[in-house]
């Protein structure tokens, strides 16, 4: 599944805002893995794949991006456009981001490690995985 969640926010507008990043108290898994995306033309997609293991966390720290998201049944539409809005994702859902505003930068934390053989980058293959599950 995949579902957009309100990050606590901690500060005021005169002394500025933090958000703590927490396993349990904001987030909904263990980060094992963090990166973060820039510089993506805006007629560009990116991701266009699944993950059979891994579990995300996406968070537009800056500018706007869209979301696709397709768990084998029913595709829905994010819009992330504020740092204290996350995306959550589970395992075998097909991502694509589109609509990158020219300051996006995409905060992406996971809770596995880099693993290629966890990838599922075919869409065939993903609709076949998703029938048996």
């Amino acid at each position: 599944n995949s579902y957009k969640f309100k990050l606590g926010v901690k500060g005021s507008k005169e002394y500025g805002f933090l958000v703590p990043l927490e396993y349990r108290d904001n987030l909904p898994i263990e980060v094992n893995r963090i990166f973060y995306i820039y510089n993506v033309p805006r007629n560009r997609k990116r991701g266009a794949h699944a993950y059979k293991n891994t579990k995300q966390v996406l968070i537009c720290i800056s500018g706007s991006i869209k979301i696709s998201c397709f768990d084998g049944k029913n595709k829905t539409e994010y819009e992330l456009n504020s740092p204290d809005q996350a995306l959550y994702m589970s395992p075998n859902i097909w991502r694509e981001t589109y609509n990158h505003s020219s300051n996006a930068v995409v905060l992406v934390l996971s809770s596995l490690e880099y693993d290629e053989n966890d990838y599922i980058r075919d869409y065939d293959e993903f609709m076949e995985v998703i029938k048996c599950i």
